[in-house]
């Protein structure tokens, strides 16, 4: 292997670390390019240096404004900026990237979150609308609409039936996700199906049996 792109190798087996310690070797070779750059920027963000992530991130989009992962290079400054809990500055961004991206169904999704976590849920649930009018089929959309319906207090019937649609279709395309099977045990149980509950989340905690959203699912099911 090259030594140019040894620093792949070690993101790959996801040592982010090592991969750091090359890359920065490679950027004082070759300084002005934005691949190493952003690749860079993507170990900072693995290796929770979110705001040294944006640093670079916004280096690359003063810069090297024809870079051809421009579009990953916002996803990613969005991502970090919803990590460090800035949901505003995240919020605009994606406003602003929106007019260019139109309907990027990733920039889309990371709009819902930050409606959802500022307590925003309808709107959550008719970005994820919005982006299913697009793409019919898009997995995240499908799962996040079923599970945000299933937050509201109350659901219409209309509502109830959209979202068994939903979740049952990210099932179809994914049956062993555990965060489907965990969305869809969720809206089984606010319907009061304990038991029906119980299998979607004994399915999921086989796929992932320590994740801590799961155990506490199970621990109210039984209470």
């Amino acid at each position: 292997m090259s030594e140019t792109n040894e620093y792949l190798s070690y993101m790959n087996k996801g040592n982010y670390a090592m991969a750091l310690t090359l890359l920065d070797q490679e950027i004082l070779r070759n300084p002005e390019d934005p691949v190493l750059l952003y690749n860079f920027a993507l170990c900072c963000f693995q290796t929770k240096n979110f705001k040294k992530s944006i640093q670079i991130l916004d280096r690359i989009t003063t810069e090297y404004s024809k870079f051809i992962e421009m579009d990953n290079v916002y996803r990613l400054k969005v991502f970090a900026l919803i990590e460090l809990k800035e949901w505003e500055s995240a919020e605009n961004l994606i406003e602003n990237r929106l007019q260019i991206a139109v309907d990027d169904p990733k920039l889309l999704s990371f709009l819902s979150h930050i409606y959802e976590y500022t307590h925003r849920l309808d709107m959550a649930i008719e970005v994820h609308r919005r982006i299913l009018r697009n793409i019919p089929d898009y997995k995240n959309s499908l799962n996040s609409l079923g599970y945000l319906l299933a937050l509201k207090k109350k659901l219409t019937p209309e509502e109830q039936k959209e979202a068994v649609d939903c979740l049952k279709k990210a099932l179809a395309q994914d049956p062993n996700n555990p965060a489907y099977l965990d969305s869809f045990g969720y809206f089984l149980q606010t319907l009061g199906k304990p038991e029906e509950a119980w299998k979607a989340y004994r399915k999921a905690l086989q796929k992932n049996p320590n994740h801590p959203v799961l155990l506490e699912r199970i621990k109210n099911l039984k209470k």
